[in-house]
C-alpha cells in the first residue's frame, strides 16, 4: 500500500503538432472572414488605409490584411498555446486522489478525490487512434457527467486553442498513451476508494 504523499504514477500528455493545427481549423476560418469584416470594414470606414486595390468601387486591402492576420495568427497561438500548456500538464494518481496541474497562459491545479468520482469514461478519437492515444474522464457529482457537453470541459473554442482542461464536473485525462491500460489502472484506484 502507497503512502498518501506518494504517487502510484503520473501521466502527461503527448503533444501533437498537425493534429492541433486540424483542430483550429474551423476557428481559424470563422475568425479569418470575421475579423478581415470586422476589422477591415472598420479602416475601411475611417480610411486609414489610402490606396490598394479595388474591386467595383471597394477598397479589398484592409480586408486582406485583417483576414491574413486572423488565417496565420490563430493557429500561431493554438500551437504555441497548447503546445505550451502541454509542457507544464501532469496528472499524478495517488492512492486515494488525482492532483491535476496545467496551463501556461494561466494555471489550473485541482484535486479529484476517488470517492468523488462516479464515473469514469474512456473516449478515443480516430486522431488519437491512429497515434494510440486517448482521453479518459473522470465524472464527479457537481455539475454533470459529459466530458463533451457545453459546461463540462469537452470540446470549447478554448480547448482547441490549448488553454484549459479544468471542468467543474471532474477533469479529462487528455492525450495519454497506451489509453486503455492507463483506464484500467485508474478505474482499479477509483474502485479501490469506493469498495
Amino acid at each position: 500500500m502507497l503512502a498518501s504523499n506518494e504517487p502510484a504514477f503520473s501521466v502527461r500528455p503527448v503533444f501533437i503538432g498537425w493534429i492541433a493545427l486540424l483542430i483550429q481549423l474551423p476557428l481559424q476560418l470563422f475568425l479569418t472572414v470575421w475579423s478581415g469584416l470586422f476589422f477591415g470594414g472598420m479602416f475601411q470606414a475611417s480610411g486609414f488605409f489610402g490606396g490598394g486595390p479595388r474591386h467595383g468601387g471597394v477598397e479589398q486591402l484592409p480586408f486582406i490584411v485583417f483576414g491574413a492576420i486572423g488565417f496565420f495568427g490563430v493557429p500561431l497561438v493554438a500551437y504555441l498555446g497548447k503546445k505550451l500548456n502541454y509542457g507544464r500538464t501532469e496528472y499524478r494518481f495517488f492512492a486515494d486522489h488525482l492532483e491535476f496541474e496545467e496551463g501556461f497562459f494561466s494555471i489550473n491545479e485541482k484535486v479529484i478525490r476517488y470517492r468523488d468520482v462516479r464515473e469514469v469514461t474512456l473516449h478515443k478519437g480516430f486522431l488519437q487512434r491512429f497515434y494510440g492515444l486517448g482521453t479518459i474522464y473522470l465524472a464527479t457529482l457537481a455539475t454533470g457527467t459529459s466530458p463533451w457537453g457545453a459546461n463540462s470541459g469537452g470540446f470549447s473554442p478554448f480547448s482547441a486553442l490549448g488553454f484549459g482542461n479544468v471542468s467543474a464536473s471532474g477533469v479529462s485525462v487528455r492525450d495519454v498513451p497506451d489509453p486503455d491500460q492507463m483506464f484500467d489502472k485508474i478505474r482499479q484506484l477509483v474502485d479501490a476508494q469506493r469498495g
